[in-house]
């Protein structure tokens, strides 16, 4: 029986997933409302609790353009 993966959620309001926004980032969003548009990552009840993670990978990705290695601690 093979496990599935974890999903490493980044936004827990809106339940999104790091791939997600990792795929909305390699799609072209590059600005936080670019991303929040496609994804409802951070604009949840919270009031963007979350920023504080996807805010650094957007910033690496138009840095470098490669996505930052996943800590797993996070």
């Amino acid at each position: 029986m093979q496990r599935r993966k974890k999903k490493d959620i980044i936004c827990r309001c809106n339940n999104v997933d790091r791939e997600t926004i990792e795929k909305a980032i390699l799609n072209g969003c590059d600005t936080m409302n670019k991303i929040f548009d496609e994804t409802t990552a951070g604009v949840g009840p919270c009031g963007g609790s979350c920023r504080r993670k996807i805010v650094p990978m957007l910033e690496h990705y138009l840095a470098t353009g490669q996505l930052p290695k996943v800590d797993k601690k996070d």
